[in-house]
């Protein structure tokens, strides 16, 4: 599971998630010659429905743990490349060293199952549109919450 829905299924919930996850999908299936703005669209009302009955405190929590999570993503991808290159180099010096047939066969598999899971989180951050962009709606609705109860 990507980062970015592990937070939004925490904050909103399963079956709500899957909600905006449905409406994502018929408005890229609409295709809408010019896009409606964001505080318009029915996810972005939704979430501030919910949140606005939050405490400052609250909002402010989830502030800081929506950038927590945004850095998270940021460094899945940038320590992917670091990744990679141990992968190899590892191969590499596991097949040089020329140990025993089954020990080499044992040890490739297991970097291999490792990579593998790695590849995995890396794909599911990188290509998740559907998730970034309610993420970005997520955000907007807590930056117009933490801007209003900032001036209140």
């Amino acid at each position: 599971m990507n980062v970015f829905k592990k937070c939004l299924r925490e904050e909103f919930g399963k079956n709500r998630y899957r909600h905006y996850v449905r409406i994502c999908e018929e408005e890229m299936e609409q295709k809408e010659e010019k896009p409606s703005r964001l505080e318009d669209k029915e996810i972005y009302k939704d979430m501030y429905e919910i949140l606005h009955r939050k405490s400052e405190e609250y909002i402010d929590e989830r502030v800081q743990s929506l950038t927590d999570v945004l850095f998270t993503a940021v460094q899945i991808g940038k320590k992917f490349g670091t990744v990679l290159a141990f992968y190899i180099a590892a191969n590499i010096l596991l097949l040089a060293l020329g140990l025993d047939y089954y020990v080499t066969c044992i040890s490739l598999a297991l970097m291999g199952v490792c990579f593998i899971y790695k590849l995995i989180e890396f794909l599911s951050n990188k290509y998740c549109f559907i998730d970034a962009y309610l993420i970005m709606i997520y955000k907007s609705v807590l930056e117009k919450l933490a801007g209003h109860s900032v001036g209140e």
